[in-house]
This record gives C-alpha cells, structure tokens and sequence, in this order.
C-alpha cells in the first residue's frame, strides 16, 4: 500500500540495491519526498570504508537531510535501513536521532538478526513485522545465459571473493582430489564457465566435454582450452547422447537450478553417464536450514541474497531418488559440499520410468 494515497505526507529515505551482472555491488539512497537519488555505497573506492563496501559522503550527508526535512514536514518517516553503520553511530545516525524525537509515525527497515539490537540502540519497544518477500520465480535458462554472458569478461574476479564464495579455490582443489579420471576417459564439465576446475579434474588422456549456457563464456574458455570440446547447455537440457561420459562433474553450478528442478537434473546426469559412471558437484550447500540461516546471519551484507542455496540431504535424496547409488556428501570449507554418486551398472535401475543405465557406452558425440 503507498501511504501517500492514504492523504499521508511520507518522508525519509530508501535504499535501492545496484546489480551488476546479478551481483550486488552497492546501493542509492531515494528521497522518499521528492524522488531524487544518489550514490550510497559501492563495494568499489573511494568512499568511507565498512565492511565490504565504501560509502559516500555525500550519499550520506543527502539521507540524513532528507531525513531531517521529513521530521518537519512528514507524518509517516520512513528509513530503510537501520543497520550495523547505525549501531555504531554512523550512516543514517543523525537523522533517524531526530526522527526518534518527533511525532512522526516511524517505519524502519532492519535485518531480522539485528531487531533486538535496533530496539535496544532505538530506546523503543516498537513491534517487528517480518516482510518476507514472496517465493521468487527460478531463474530459467534464457536468465541463466543472460547472467553469465555479461560476466563472463570479469568472472575470474568474482571468483574467491568474500561472502559464500571465499575459499572457492581451494575447495575446487579438494574436490578435484575426490576425483581420477584414468587415461581415454571421457569428462563432462556441466557449468563449465571458463574451464578452471575441468583442467584440475582432468588427467593425461583424459577427454574433456563441457556445457554451459553462456555463448561468452564457452567463448573464453575455448580461447584457454582450445582442445574442449563444448557446448551450449544447461542441467535440464544436456546436448550430449545417452551414457557417453564415464564421469560428470560441475562446480558452483548447481545453486542456480530451483529445489524442484533437482530431481530432472540428476535424470539428466544419470542418462549421460555410462553404467559405473561417477558423478561429482560441488557448491554452496549447508547440512541444514538451521546452518543456512547462520551463514546467513554470520555473513550479513557479504550474503548473496539472488541466490538459493541447496541443503546437502535434500541433493543427496534427489540423486538416490534419480537411481544414483553410493551418494555420499564431503565437506571441503565452512560453506561448501561435494556430493559424489554412481551410476548403477544394471540394466534395471529405474526412476519415474526412466532408465539411468540406459545407452551404450561410448555413443557417437556430434562435433
């Protein structure tokens, strides 16, 4: 509901959120009176350093004015948000100071982990009402191309970074290790992006496969591996025939499908593996809800809220219910997992009508 429909004058500020390539990588400040905006925060210089992101003076200096004319002029004032730069007495300190001493009806944004301690810094017992936001819609195939495309020319540089990716290369390392393809061996990287984990995977002699969605992607990993050979692709939808790969691996792949396109992807899996093929994924999963919510909680703004984040039981299920055997689940850092699995050698292992020992080995690839 807008309030200023209701006859109510609104004031105060808003924070909308800046993505580039999907990523969040700052934040404006909105004058809810008048409309203008104004860089907040980046996480790239100059700017007052916090956290991981560097905020603007003037950004600032623009949020407490308009916050300071709304305690004139508003009767609903609005600050979105009250965060940890308030709990220290920066940010939007100074004007929600005055919105505490007017007659204002008060509306502030604040983390669910932080509302005790927004209460207690506030001197307010004022009520929380969660805003959960509806489920979002999965992020289909065209999405998925459109993302990695415009990142593909930096995406070595969000590789590693702070938040649920830090740690990422030695995780690929120690997922690597889960791993030996032998000599003649056939390799499918799905989500191969630009390569990096299928040259740790793969050995003298092995033959190295990759999909991808992303036409740009697929582009800088030809240019560094012209003997892959690749194609576009996603987990849905593989443009390989039936049981012609003896391992399939993917990393940091898998979050982007929806919980429930987990069951398709591993039917997908299991028809390009050969009978007593591996399977190894390795992401951003937790053993619980309860572990992801603390992630969430400990990592505060580094979280990446565009994403899902798998639960470890919930892939393992869906992999055993695929007809995959010997699902077992590797913790390799605080925030990722490896699931490995195999495919049956038997003719009979079915689910949902559909064949995972199905094909003949060593099908015809097209070039």
């Amino acid at each position: 509901m807008d309030l200023r429909t209701q006859g109510l004058p609104v004031g105060g500020v808003a924070s909308p959120r800046v993505l580039v390539a999907g990523k969040t990588v700052g934040y404006r400040v909105r004058d809810l009176a008048t409309g203008e905006e104004r860089p907040l925060c980046s996480v790239e210089p100059p700017g007052i350093p916090f956290r991981r992101f560097f905020f603007s003076p003037e950004g600032l200096a623009s949020a407490n004015a308009a916050l300071a004319r709304a305690v004139r002029t508003a009767e609903v004032i609005v600050a979105d948000e009250v965060g940890p730069l308030e709990l220290i007495g920066g940010g939007f300190t100074p004007g929600i100071r005055a919105a505490l001493g007017s007659p204002a009806f008060l509306v502030f944004t604040v983390r669910p982990s932080l509302v005790d301690e927004v209460r207690a810094w506030a001197s307010v017992a004022a009520p929380a009402i969660a805003l959960d936001s509806p489920p979002g819609q999965p992020r289909g195939p065209d999405a998925t191309r459109a993302l990695f495309d415009r990142i593909a020319a930096d995406h070595d540089r969000w590789t590693d970074g702070a938040g649920p990716l830090a740690g990422s290369r030695a995780s690929l390392a120690r997922a690597a290790a889960l791993v030996r393809p032998q000599p003649g061996e056939r390799l499918l990287d799905i989500g191969i992006g630009t390569g990096a984990f299928a040259a740790q995977v793969a050995q003298a002699g092995t033959e190295v496969w990759g999909v991808d969605p992303s036409p740009r992607m697929l582009a800088r990993c030809r240019a560094a591996h012209p003997d892959y050979h690749l194609r576009e692709g996603h987990f849905l939808q593989l443009p390989v025939p039936d049981a012609a790969f003896d391992i399939v691996v993917s990393s940091f792949a898998f979050h982007h499908l929806s919980p429930v396109e987990y069951d398709d992807a591993f039917r997908e899996i299991g028809r390009v593996l050969s009978p007593g093929g591996q399977f190894l994924l390795l992401d951003i999963m937790f053993a619980s809800e309860a572990d992801r919510e603390a992630a969430r909680a400990a990592l505060g703004e580094l979280w990446d809220d565009e994403e899902t984040y798998p639960l470890v039981p919930t892939v393992e299920r869906a992999a055993r219910q695929a007809g995959a055997c010997d699902v077992v689940a590797h913790r390799v850092s605080e925030l990722h997992w490896v699931v490995t699995g195999t495919k049956p050698r038997g003719r009979d292992q079915r689910t949902g009508g559909r064949p995972w020992a199905a094909g003949v080995v060593g099908g015809i690839l097209p070039v």
